[in-house]
C-alpha cells in the first residue's frame, strides 16, 4: 500500500513539473502582437551612421512588420532613438540622410559614427 500511494504521489509531482514548465516557457510573440505595437518616436539624438551592407529600413521594430525599402551599403542613416524589442534586439530610429524616408533599422546593420544615440 505504501509502495502505491509513493508511486502516485510521484506520478503527480511529475505532472506537476512538467505542468509548471510548460507555463514557464514564454509565449512566442507573433506577428500579428507586436505589429498592433505603437512607439512614442523622439528625435533626441545627434548622431548618424552608415549602413553597412544593403540594409533594409522597417516600418516597426520588426522584420514582419513591413518594409520601407533596402538601402545600399554606405547610405548614412541620422539617428533619432531607439527601442529594445520584444527579442532582446537594439532598433534604432531614423532617417536617411538627404531624404523623408524615416524608419527602423536592427542595430548591427548600421555604424555608429559621431553624435548620440538616446532611448526613445
Amino acid at each position: 500500500m505504501q509502495l502505491k500511494k509513493r508511486a502516485a504521489s510521484l506520478v503527480a509531482a511529475g505532472a506537476l513539473v512538467g505542468g509548471s514548465l510548460i507555463g514557464l516557457s514564454a509565449p512566442e510573440a507573433s506577428a500579428a502582437d507586436v505589429c498592433d505595437y505603437s512607439y512614442i518616436i523622439r528625435n533626441n539624438s545627434t548622431g548618424y551612421g552608415y549602413f553597412q551592407g544593403a540594409t533594409t529600413l522597417y516600418v516597426l521594430p520588426y522584420a514582419a512588420c513591413g518594409k520601407q525599402g533596402t538601402f545600399v551599403s554606405g547610405t548614412k542613416f541620422a539617428y533619432w532613438c531607439y527601442v529594445i524589442n520584444d527579442y532582446g534586439n537594439k532598433w534604432i530610429f531614423g532617417r536617411i540622410t538627404g531624404t523623408d524616408t524615416k524608419g527602423w533599422v536592427h542595430d548591427p546593420y548600421v555604424s555608429w559614427t559621431e553624435g548620440t544615440l538616446n532611448y526613445c
